[in-house]
């Protein structure tokens, strides 16, 4: 099915401190009649653009009123971060990097806790490479079939939470996990749902930020000056008897993330 996009685009980079260029040479960019918001994104008519890490796989492109995104990690770590502790889609108009309006889908916290004591209770892995294998991929996909938990930035004083069936302003968003075991993301975002017009955007940056595991602070004895844990919150502690093999692992304490631009004019 032919499709025509009006505008060329280009999309830059940036990953971990490198710089990378990659650019689309106008592809033709997906209409709502063609696109199925599912997490499924193999109808999407172009070829993934890499950053140069291979962490993240993306496409950003526009027609007259919505903005499309697709991405996709088999990153590990990526992964592990993205379902417990949330992802954000930033969208700056400026063309630069701030993160004042977004999209936080899924949003981690209690939504991913509550899976991952699901999966706990029902038994850990087998002792076979093949069956550790198998587990894996179930909790993967456990972590984030049928979440509804989001959150848009920047339109309120607040994050305004929603539900993913309940959300209003037309934003369909989207994450599934293929057979090879990639987390598959997709969204449309019309430009008015965040009080934006195209005609007068001249550059746009979209931006993927996972979220992190923040270290819960020990509480000090002031008597012995010995340390406890006994101010993890059971929200903390959570997650962290759900990422037990990864505990202290320092990948898990900061996002991982990448920035895409499109030019318009």
């Amino acid at each position: 099915m032919p499709i025509l996009m009006k505008h060329v685009v280009f999309a830059f980079l940036l990953f971990g401190g490198h710089y990378s260029v990659a650019q689309q040479s106008d592809p033709p960019c997906p209409l709502s009649s063609a696109v199925l918001i599912d997490g499924n994104a193999e109808e999407w008519p172009m070829t993934w653009v890499q950053d140069e890490d291979k962490i993240f796989s993306f496409n950003v492109c526009t027609d007259d009123k919505n903005l499309y995104v697709r991405m996709m990690t088999s990153d590990f770590y990526a992964k592990r971060k993205l379902a417990a502790f949330g992802l954000t889609l930033w969208i700056d108009p400026s063309g630069k990097k701030k993160k004042k309006l977004g999209l936080k889908f899924p949003a981690g916290g209690p939504e991913a806790e509550d899976r991952a004591a699901a999966i706990r209770q029902e038994g850990g892995p087998g002792n076979s490479a093949g069956e550790r294998a198998d587990y894996q991929k179930k909790m993967d996909r456990q972590l984030i079939t049928g979440l509804e938990v989001l959150e848009l930035i920047g339109l309120a004083d607040e994050p305004i939470t929603s539900a993913r069936s309940g959300i209003m302003n037309g934003i369909k968003v989207a994450i599934d996990m293929d057979e090879a075991g990639a987390y598959i993301y997709e969204a449309l975002i019309p430009f008015k749902s965040y009080r934006l017009s195209k005609a007068a955007l001249t550059e746009l940056s979209i931006g993927f930020e996972t979220g992190k595991f923040v270290i819960p602070k020990a509480k000090v004895n002031s008597k012995s000056g010995a340390t406890s844990a006994g101010d993890i919150s059971p929200t903390q502690l959570s997650r962290m008897q759900g990422y037990q093999s990864l505990m202290g692992n320092p990948k898990l304490t900061y996002p991982t993330y990448a920035w895409t631009k499109v030019k318009f004019k």
